[in-house]
């Protein structure tokens, strides 16, 4: 409305300007034709009233008035005196200005006067005789309506056409707008009603003008960038969430591994005074049933002892461990000299795969040693008939590799076996701390532990060291801890 109203406006006074030059014409045009006439019937009045005929004089006069084109006309003498008219006319000659400014003048001379109550033109134009002596005056007189009424049709036929051409620009510049930007601009208040809704991935289309493109690209831009910037806000709640866990899980470790050692060392003793106890009752003898209840309390005490010794080592963190070398041989060796019984008595055939037997690592043997055991151990318990440990080295790592054909690890339990005192044995036949002692020990030393199926579907735990560097394999090992692969 703002552009298509100013139109109007102007237009409408473009047609006001110009019926006015029209009514300004038009008006010249009549009076020109009054003046022709004039000019016409001028020198045959003049002859007539020098002659002094005046029975031509009339019918001259009566001639202009037959034409249809005046409301009257008359002849008057030199003294003013009428001699001749034909509709309606002054009834006094002398009293009229116009026609003595016209006689002392000697030219012709129009203008608007009022007859009988009547609005007329009057044209008054002197009669000559032939010596250029003013001998009368001839009055022509027109209706002012007849001027008006060609106007006030051309008026309202004008005002007509500017208000259908009005009406029709109005239409057309609505339906343009619409068709050009309105509809447009809907598609983007519909984009933005989206994103309101919570469609972050809604995009205004590239369509219309090119202004329309410009701002659609523009708010395209200003969507994308608001949801990039959600989804880095988004990844960085969601580390910080997870170093809140991390942090909060190394809290709670720590308040354990301190509890835990408290505990330990003050059930050390109490322990070791009841296996003394229980030694030295075994040695004095007794019946068979006193001799069976002194050695169950001796393999409880041993069994406590051991758990004692499993909490110690899996909350002992080194942050520098005793430097020894070692061969993949020597490490396999020792761990199979402490098992082959065991394994033999449970009927599981423990088979080797050394395959990088001078490989060596760096750290300290016992904690190694532990690590390994208690694998080799978990397998052992866990194994339907068959337990492999394997050794590869690689360019950059030396891995030992121990599988079992039993029930395997769910995928579901593999993060949480490193938690302390979670098992998937049944009650009574483990403590929860033998992989977290593992991971305790593989951290130690730089290295990284995954657990994964075998190949007869049972568990596969493999163990990592660097080869070249420690710091190389720190950083790698970080990102394995308790991971899984199958």
């Amino acid at each position: 409305m703002t552009i298509v109203l100013p139109l109007l406006v102007i237009s409408g006074i473009g047609v006001y300007w110009g019926l006015s030059v029209m009514q300004r014409q038009d008006e010249a045009q009549l009076k020109e034709d009054l003046a022709l006439m004039a000019q016409a019937t001028k020198y045959p009045l003049s002859r007539a009233l020098q002659t002094g005929d005046y029975v031509q004089v009339n019918d001259i006069t009566t001639s202009l008035f037959s034409s249809g084109r005046v409301y009257g006309a008359s002849v008057y003498d030199k003294r003013g005196d009428r001699i001749s008219q034909v509709g309606v006319v002054d009834t006094n000659i002398n009293e009229s200005r116009s026609a003595a400014d016209a006689v002392a003048r000697g030219d012709e001379l129009g203008t608007y006067r009022e007859i009988e109550g009547e609005d007329v033109f009057s044209h008054f134009t002197p009669l000559f005789s032939q010596d250029g002596r003013i001998i009368g005056l001839l009055q022509i007189t027109r209706r002012r309506s007849d001027f008006d009424q060609r106007l006030s049709d051309l008026r309202a036929n004008a005002w007509w056409i500017w208000s259908i051409i009005g009406g029709a620009i109005l239409v057309v510049a609505i339906a343009g707008h619409y068709g050009g930007v309105g509809r447009h601009v809907e598609h983007l208040q519909t984009t933005m009603d989206r994103v309101r809704g919570g469609d972050r991935r809604a995009r205004a289309p590239l369509k219309g003008p090119r202004e329309i493109q410009q701002i659609a690209i523009a708010l395209n831009d200003m969507l994308a960038s608001i949801e990039q910037t959600e989804q880095a806000m988004h990844a960085q709640k969601a580390r910080e969430a997870r170093l809140n866990q991390r942090l909060q899980h190394q809290e709670k470790m720590a308040m354990i591994g301190r509890v835990a050692g408290g505990v330990a060392h003050e059930l050390g003793a109490p322990l070791s005074v009841i296996d003394g106890r229980a030694r030295i009752l075994e040695r004095r003898g007794g019946d068979e049933r006193t001799t069976r209840n002194l050695g169950e309390i001796r393999d409880q005490v041993q069994r406590m002892t051991r758990i004692i010794r499993q909490l110690l080592d899996c909350f002992r963190h080194s942050p520098r461990v005793e430097e020894d070398s070692l061969t993949m041989t020597e490490l396999v060796n020792g761990v199979l000299d402490s098992h082959e019984s065991e394994a033999a008595e449970r009927g599981i055939a423990l088979e080797v795969d050394n395959q990088a037997p001078d490989a060596e690592i760096r750290g300290d043997r016992t904690r190694l040693e532990l690590a390994v055991t208690n694998l080799l151990r978990n397998a052992i318990q866990a194994a339907s008939g068959k337990v492999l440990l394997s050794v590869r080295a690689g360019p950059q790592a030396t891995a030992l590799t121990v599988e079992d054909d039993g029930p395997g690890i769910s995928a579901a339990d593999r993060e949480s076996v490193f938690e302390p005192f979670f098992t998937t044995k049944p009650a009574g036949e483990g403590t929860g701390l033998g992989l977290a002692v593992v991971r305790s020990v593989m951290q130690e030393h730089g290295g990284g532990i995954i657990i994964g199926t075998s190949r007869w579907g049972g568990c596969a735990v493999v163990l990592q060291w660097p080869r070249s560097s420690s710091d190389q394999w720190a950083e790698a090992g970080s990102t394995v801890h308790g991971g899984s692969e199958r």
